[in-house]
């Protein structure tokens, strides 16, 4: 389940992994844990565990990370455009197997 609180106090965070509870008792085991809790204007009650909130932090900084190696691209057109790519066929080939075994 996901909710969005940048509409609720402004910020930008979006959060992940939460649980939910409006004037009902849960027994999960997120809520077992040390939790942040965000109330909206409804009375909603928003609470993270610790884990949820490191792994929105992970979450965030892998959604800030380039998905492609602009440099390794680069060098890797330089080097075809002027013919000295060399590919290594066995390299290739025991990379098919690992990827067919898996």
């Amino acid at each position: 389940m996901a909710i969005d609180l940048s509409r609720l106090d402004g910020s930008s965070s979006s959060v992940q992994g939460t649980t939910r509870t409006s004037g009902t008792k849960s027994t999960s085991a997120v809520e077992s844990t040390t939790a942040v809790s965000k109330t909206s204007a409804s009375g909603d009650t928003v609470r993270l565990s610790d884990e949820a909130q490191k792994l929105q932090q992970i979450t965030d900084n892998l959604r800030n990370q380039p998905s492609v190696n602009s440099a390794r691209v680069a060098e890797l057109k330089a080097a075809i455009a002027d013919g000295s790519y060399q590919v290594d066929s066995a390299r290739v080939a025991s990379k098919l197997t690992q990827f067919e075994a898996l």
